[in-house]
């Protein structure tokens, strides 16, 4: 239970900088440079989890896991985005 959390923590937080990224290419912000070089770290945690999966059951809660973390952190941006 505690790497499906972490993989849906880190799909959650990869969302929401890969958000941060895009609007801070679409200003010229040079703080686009951090959240290039940050995003790959943030998939670290969920990478390791997928690589030493054994069985399909296992990756389809990783995969649902992942789903919910990047759905969720798409409707917070939205919601923020729209306001």
């Amino acid at each position: 239970m505690k790497k499906y959390l972490i993989t849906f923590l880190s799909s959650f937080i990869l969302e929401l900088a890969s958000t941060f990224y895009i609007t801070t290419v679409s200003d010229k912000s040079p703080y686009m440079i951090l959240f290039a070089c940050l995003s790959p770290f943030l998939t670290l945690p969920f990478a390791g989890f997928i690589v030493e999966t054994k069985t399909w059951i296992e990756r389809i809660k990783l995969a649902t896991a992942l789903s919910l973390g990047y759905g969720i952190g798409s409707l917070i941006v939205y919601i923020f985005i729209k306001n």
